[in-house]
């Protein structure tokens, strides 16, 4: 007579079996669950190259250099001037001895003012319009004697009195138009900056300390850049400079690789933050980074003999040099409009009849 088989001598290898392969294939599922987690920037970047694209992602940023930290405006220098000579008229008798000497610093005292001597300006403002369907971006230059605001006050001074967010929204009072946000840099952020870019290509203008005139375009260093942007000495004084600066700023956007900078927006906009001051959030950023790295992108040149993009363009206020400062005219705030004409909170110009002799000739010709 055949013993039957107990029944647990069978089911208790079958659980032993059915549980190792739970924890084996469990195992593997928490190493490959961890490994996706602990990569989420890289499902957060595969997930945002997919979107969008409208005019609300069109943006203004208030870039402003403050070069204050290495450089001095000739308005101090010629203060430090006034405090060397105040120290000397205690010995005034003893110069009255010496006539000639004393003369010939009279001399020098006189000749001596910011308009002859190397002018240095530590402060430039304007502002970068983006408008990322178009794939276009323009630099409006705010030279730093440029009246402004309700107290019609220097751009300058604004910014030194009362700092950036005053200076944002003095400009807004002025042109009329939306600022969205700010970026100041510093002389080491703004060199970062043109590393990241990657250097330029310019004809540089005379008058600019340390770089030879040649006439023709030369390759610029960060630090030739900065000397340029910062002169103070060209013959068509504030606003040449900052046209030049503005025009530069193109230059440099139009000559690097927008599909290199797309490529690596995100840890360049990481290393301008932890560097440069502004208001710009990381939400603003995710926000709009498919529509700025679309507009960088596709906006490099497609013809293999073209080697510059025309992706970035510039404006120069024009206006009058009153006593006090520059006074835009009153038709360059309209002029601008056509960069800014997607902002929802633009006004309608009161002055504008255009619409309304439109309807009273509609008018007229229905009563005929």
């Amino acid at each position: 007579m055949k013993k039957k088989k107990k029944t647990g001598s069978v089911a208790i290898p079958f659980l032993i079996t059915f549980l190792v392969s739970l924890v084996i294939i469990g195992g593997a599922a928490m190493f490959i669950y961890d490994k996706v987690d602990n990569d989420e920037s890289s499902l957060l970047s595969m997930a945002n190259e997919v979107g969008t694209l409208s005019s609300d992602d069109d943006h203004t940023i208030l870039l402003v250099l403050d070069m204050s930290d290495s450089i001095v405006s000739s308005s101090d220098d010629y203060d430090l001037y006034q405090e060397d000579y105040s120290d000397g008229e205690e010995d005034e008798e003893e110069y009255d001895e010496e006539e000639d000497e004393d003369n010939e610093d009279e001399d020098y005292y006189d000749d001596y003012s910011p308009a002859s001597h190397y002018v240095h300006q530590p402060y430039t403002f304007m502002l970068l319009r983006s408008r990322p369907v178009d794939k276009k971006m323009t630099f409006i230059g705010i030279p730093s004697d440029m009246l402004i605001g309700e107290a019609n006050r220097q751009a300058q001074d604004i910014y030194l009195d009362n700092g950036v967010v005053a200076l944002r929204n003095s400009i807004q009072y002025t042109l009329d138009v939306n600022i969205d946000r700010y970026m100041q840099f510093d002389t080491e952020s703004f060199k970062k900056l043109c590393n990241i870019l990657g250097g330029v290509n310019y004809p540089v203008p005379k008058g600019v300390e340390g770089i030879e005139y040649s006439g023709e375009e030369q390759y610029l260093s960060a630090e030739q850049t900065e000397a340029i942007i910062s002169c103070g000495s060209l013959s068509g004084g504030e606003l040449q400079r900052i046209s030049t600066a503005c025009s530069l700023a193109a230059a440099m956007m139009n000559q690097t690789s927008g599909e290199r900078i797309a490529g690596n927006l995100d840890n360049s906009f990481n290393a301008m933050v932890n560097v440069a001051k502004t208001d710009i959030s990381a939400i603003d950023y995710n926000n709009r980074k498919y529509a700025i790295k679309f507009m960088l992108k596709y906006s490099d040149p497609t013809d293999d003999n073209e080697t510059r993009s025309s992706r970035a363009d510039f404006v120069t206020p024009y206006g009058s040099m009153e006593r006090s400062g520059f006074a835009a005219d009153k038709y360059f705030s309209k002029d601008i409009k056509m960069y800014f004409e997607s902002d929802k909170d633009k006004k309608q110009d009161p002055e504008d009849n255009t619409q309304e002799d439109t309807n009273s000739e509609k008018e007229n010709s229905d009563d005929k």
